[in-house]
C-alpha cells in the first residue's frame, strides 16, 4: 500500500517523511556577474517621464495644500484630476501672462470651459481639462500625445 510522502527542506538536509534522512552536498552561494553597462543618455525618455509625473503630482498637491481655502477644486473635481494624473496625463501650470502669451491675447479672462474648448480645437482630444488654480494660475490636463509647443518645451523643475 503506497504511503503519502511530504518533502520539506531544512538547511542542506532534505527530509522525506517515512524515509531515512539524506544529506546532500549543495552549495547555496551563487554569484551573478553583470557585465553590461549603459550610457545615462539611454535613459532620457524614462527620466523625462518620471519628471513629468512627479511634476504633475506636485502641481496638484500645491492646489490642495497651503494657506487659504481651495476654491479651484471641489473634492469631486480633485478626484477627477488625480485620476487623470494616475492614468498618465500631465498637469501643466501656466501663469495668466504665459497663458495669454502662448494661446493669444484674447485669453486674458476666459472661462475654463471656453479655454478648454479652444485648446481641444487647437491641440485635439489630448487636452482633458482646463481650470483655474491657486494664485491666478491655469491648470491644463493633457495626455503625453500632445507634443506641440508650449507642452513640448515645458520645464518640469
Amino acid at each position: 500500500m503506497p504511503t503519502k510522502r511530504r518533502t520539506y527542506k531544512t538547511g542542506t538536509t532534505r527530509r522525506v517523511s517515512g524515509t531515512p534522512t539524506k544529506t546532500y552536498n549543495r552549495s547555496t552561494t551563487r554569484t551573478a556577474t553583470h557585465t553590461a553597462s549603459y550610457s545615462p543618455t539611454q535613459y532620457n525618455n524614462y527620466r523625462k517621464e518620471c519628471q513629468a509625473r512627479i511634476g504633475s503630482y506636485r502641481m496638484l498637491n500645491q492646489q490642495f495644500s497651503g494657506a487659504g481655502k481651495v476654491t479651484a477644486f471641489s473634492p469631486t473635481v480633485a478626484n477627477r484630476w488625480v485620476k487623470w494624473a494616475n492614468d498618465g496625463c500631465r498637469i501643466y501650470k501656466f501663469s495668466q501672462t504665459q497663458f495669454s502669451g502662448f494661446f493669444g491675447a484674447k485669453w486674458n479672462n476666459p472661462t475654463p470651459t471656453a479655454a478648454c474648448r479652444f485648446l481641444k480645437n487647437k491641440f485635439g482630444n489630448g487636452i482633458k481639462a482646463v481650470t483655474r488654480g491657486k494664485g491666478n494660475y491655469w491648470l491644463v490636463a493633457a495626455t503625453p500625445r500632445v507634443t506641440a509647443r508650449p507642452f513640448s518645451t515645458y520645464n518640469w523643475k
